[in-house]
């Protein structure tokens, strides 16, 4: 990169590669940054291994761990989880069946649609073989917009 740096003569591209080095740069002191970290990582959780299982260990839980609960704490704290996630277990699917109710009307409603766009392309336009007052055939136009021109030619051959 130096080497591409030193013989190019454009300003921008000079500039781009100044960027792209930067960038590798600072990618690669992440990268070490991250090795260090998971490094001493792993230093602290051997020595926390090693601390738990030294004998003093076994006797009290260390500064700032929370004391073993007993079995009837651990029941209530499961059966209370349990009633949750029922309640929530429920509340999906309630949700799920609303969704596949809407899922179906909104099935309904494209095949709808699409039938429609197929039969209205099925049928040539009533304007293309019939002559238009002026004489010529009219273009293929929306069934609304072809009642609005014969609305306003009928209205202008009146007055």
């Amino acid at each position: 990169m130096k080497e591409a740096l030193s013989v190019t003569q454009s300003e921008q591209v000079r500039l781009s590669l100044e960027l792209q080095r930067d960038r590798h740069l600072q990618q690669q002191r992440l990268i070490k940054m991250s090795r260090k970290q998971t490094k001493l990582k792993e230093k602290v959780l051997v020595s926390l291994i090693t601390d738990c299982t030294s004998p003093t260990a076994l006797q009290s839980p260390p500064l700032g761990w929370k004391a073993a609960k007993d079995d009837k704490t651990r029941l209530e704290e499961q059966s209370t989880a349990i009633a949750d996630l029922w309640k929530l277990v429920a509340v999906l699917l309630l949700e799920n069946k609303r969704l596949l109710e809407e899922h179906e009307k909104l099935k309904a409603e494209n095949a709808s649609l699409k039938r429609d766009l197929y039969e209205e392309h099925q049928s040539p336009p009533a304007s293309l073989d019939q002559p238009s007052p002026l004489g010529m055939k009219l273009l293929h136009v929306p069934p609304d917009l072809q009642q609005e021109i014969q609305l306003l030619l009928k209205t202008a051959n009146d007055s």
